[in-house]
C-alpha cells in the first residue's frame, strides 16, 4: 500500500506528460495523414494528335509517320470521316489515334517535300569512245542543256 501512496503524487504529472505527447502525436498524425489521403492528379492522356496537312501529305504518309506503317491509314481514316484520304488539302486537321501512334512530335516538311527528277542522259552526245544504247535518238528540236560536271 505504501508504494501506491507514493505514485499517487505523480499521477497527474504523468497524465500531464501523456496528454501533451499524444497532443503533439496527433497533430503530426493528422497532418501526414492528411498529406497521404490526397490522391494524385489524373493526368488525362489525349485520345488524339492532331496533325496539320502539308502539301503532298496523305492519311498513308501520315499513317507512316506516326505508326511506322503505311497501311494504318484506314484506322485514322475511320476517325476523320468528314476528310478525303487520298485528297487532303494543306492545313486540314487529321486527328491521329494515340494509341496507334509510336511517334508523338509533328512531322517535318522535309519528309514530304516532293521528290527530285532525276536527270536523265536524254539529248545529250555519248561520251568519246562509248556507243549510245538502246533507239533513244538526240531530240534536235529540245533546247540544248547546260552539261556540269569536269570539261
Amino acid at each position: 500500500m505504501k508504494r501506491a501512496c507514493s505514485l499517487i503524487p505523480l499521477l497527474p504529472l504523468i497524465a500531464l506528460a501523456a496528454l501533451i505527447g499524444l497532443g503533439c502525436q496527433t497533430t503530426e498524425h493528422a497532418q501526414v495523414k492528411e498529406n497521404v489521403a490526397m490522391a494524385a492528379p489524373v493526368v488525362e492522356r489525349p485520345e488524339f494528335i492532331f496533325h496539320k496537312v502539308m502539301p503532298g501529305e496523305t492519311m498513308a504518309t501520315i499513317a507512316r509517320w506516326y505508326s511506322g506503317k503505311d497501311s494504318n491509314w484506314r484506322e485514322i481514316a475511320e476517325h476523320n470521316p468528314d476528310l478525303s484520304p487520298n485528297k487532303l488539302r494543306k492545313d486540314e486537321i487529321v486527328k491521329v489515334p494515340v494509341s496507334l501512334a509510336t511517334v508523338h512530335e509533328e512531322q517535318p516538311s522535309f519528309s514530304t517535300a516532293p521528290k527530285k527528277a532525276k536527270k536523265t542522259n536524254r539529248g545529250k552526245a555519248p561520251a568519246s569512245g562509248s556507243a549510245a544504247v538502246g533507239p533513244e535518238q538526240p531530240d534536235d528540236s529540245a533546247p540544248p542543256q547546260e552539261v556540269f560536271g569536269p570539261r
